[in-house]
């Protein structure tokens, strides 16, 4: 992915919304963030507004376009519908309690990798798309100019991320919470980019033994 040895990535997970707070199936429906909510960001948009980005990219929906603005990130900024989070197709809107009959969103919940959504994505479909922009946007940034990139999008794609890039060992060990950046930095490594450390912004306050 290009030739820049070293760089460091943030990712950034959108701001709540209404579904996020009634635990809802989020994934291709468009709403907005919670304006109340947004204020919650501000110690990470301090956090990053001494940072210049070389590369700002975006999910096309509209809660992460809110949240970007709302954080003033300096960069040129690419939206991508790839960065979306997962298709939930039916179910979207829906909540566990709304589904827990469905023999179908059972099979799911125990092999959720090979099982498909009705009407969303399977998980090869999501990794895919995902691996896509990975290979057609992110490549082009690793040009040796580029020490910050900055990519604003969903759980489910940060997830994804970390693991892709050896961040973390499984897809759900990590929270991914709300107005949370998590900082890679990474090393171009026989030609694939490695993380050679994890850090999250603000750093996560210590509680008081």
């Amino acid at each position: 992915m290009g030739s820049c040895g070293t760089m460091d990535l943030f990712l950034i997970r959108h701001g709540v919304t209404e579904w996020n707070r009634q635990k809802r199936y989020l994934g291709y429906t468009d709403i907005s963030v919670l304006r109340e909510e947004l204020r919650t960001l501000d110690q990470l948009r301090r956090s990053l507004e001494n940072t210049t980005f070389d590369k700002v990219y975006t999910s096309d929906l509209i809660r992460c376009k809110e949240t970007l603005e709302y954080l003033k990130t300096n960069g040129e900024i690419t939206a991508d519908k790839r960065l979306r989070e997962l298709n939930f197709g039916d179910w979207e809107g829906k909540t566990y309690l709304d589904l827990k009959e469905d023999e179908q969103y059972q099979r799911w919940l125990l092999n959720w990798e090979m099982e498909k959504i009705p009407g969303g994505e399977t998980w090869s479909m999501f990794t895919t798309r995902i691996d896509s922009f990975l290979r057609e946007r992110f490549a082009n940034i690793g040009n040796g100019r580029c020490k910050h990139a900055l990519i604003m999008t969903h759980g489910g794609v940060i997830r994804y991320l970390l693991l892709k890039f050896k961040a973390v060992n499984s897809f759900w060990q990590p929270a991914v919470r709300h107005g949370t950046a998590y900082r890679l930095k990474l090393i171009r490594t026989g030609g694939v980019w490695i993380c050679s450390s994890l850090q999250e912004v603000p750093a996560p306050e210590k509680e008081n033994s």
